[in-house]
């Protein structure tokens, strides 16, 4: 064989070569770093999304009115420009087995029916072959948590002890009216309160396309006269940070009500600890008590 045809082969091999060992440099790390940056910018967006919603609760509760309010969560992501393959995400919102607050009314000779509101429904987020790390996040009591398998660790704060449980000063709260005929006793008492549901039929949303965070806020009023009692009880079931703040929110609104020369605020019973921390306050017959209870019912759908 002469060396003119030897030549041609040789290069074609060594052209064949290079060829393969960039296309396997290509699949092995080219492409791999690739997908994990778009999966970390895609899992950063789905942390924006949950902080915003979180964000969205606390503005629905504090204001107690009608409103929608929405927020974009991208499922999937890890895809670029040289490969399209996406992962995919699953967003849930998932209700609780306790309620956190209980408000009993007595008017007259009858005892209004108790209202057990919900807890906070969890929101959640959990990935489907990420293209990264297995991260997601999930909302609960108020503050984002960042989760991968069985392991949690809030996300704005260094530790559990650090957490914010803001959302607990919009939950309750209490505006004492002063009787007009003797400015230093209340003739009506307005109690506000939220309870927060997950909205039927939208609890789930699956895929690799963009899901919607969704939030649905309404104020429902009834008036009750000739109040004689209102009792506000805390779950104990609840985990300890929440309760204490949900606690001191509910007490401090509890005592300012003592403004009112015929309001008595009588604290839990300390020698009882397995029940719940209720606080009763006692009205006066003189003046007549009008109670208008203002219920925000706000609904949390994935779509």
């Amino acid at each position: 064989m002469s060396e003119n045809g030897v030549a041609p082969v040789v290069a074609a091999m060594l052209i064949l070569a290079i060829g393969v060992t960039f296309f396997a440099a290509w699949n092995a790390y080219y492409v791999p770093s690739m997908k994990a940056q778009s999966e970390i910018t895609h899992l950063k967006d789905v942390e924006t999304g949950f902080l915003r919603f979180s964000s969205d609760i606390g503005t629905a509760a504090s204001l107690r009115s009608n409103m929608q309010l929405s927020e974009p969560v991208p499922l999937g992501g890890g895809d670029f420009t040289f490969d399209a393959v996406k992962s995919g995400g699953l967003l849930t919102i998932q209700n609780d087995t306790y309620g956190y607050m209980r408000i009993r009314i007595i008017y007259g000779t009858t005892t209004a029916p108790a209202i057990n509101f919900l807890h906070l429904p969890d929101y959640s987020y959990q990935p489907v072959n990420n293209f990264w790390q297995d991260q997601g996040y999930v909302w609960s009591y108020g503050y984002v948590n960042v989760t991968k398998d069985a392991l949690a660790t809030p996300l704005q704060s260094t530790g559990m002890d650090n957490v914010d449980y803001g959302l607990t000063g919009a939950l309750f709260g209490l505006e004492m009216v002063a009787w007009p005929e003797d400015p230093a006793q209340c003739s009506q008492i307005n109690v506000y309160s939220v309870n927060i549901t997950p909205a039927a039929g939208h609890t789930v949303a699956s895929g690799n396309g963009n899901g919607l965070l969704a939030l649905n806020s309404t104020v429902v009023s009834q008036q009750f006269t000739n109040v004689t009692n209102l009792n506000i009880s805390i779950n104990r079931n609840l985990p300890d940070g929440f309760q204490s703040a949900l606690w001191d929110a509910v007490n401090q609104s509890a005592n300012e009500a003592l403004i009112c020369g015929n309001v008595q605020v009588i604290p839990p019973d300390p020698t009882n600890p397995s029940s719940n921390l209720t606080i009763q306050m006692v009205f006066a017959p003189i003046p007549n008590m009008t109670l208008n209870r203002k219920i925000t019912e706000i609904s949390l759908g994935a779509e």
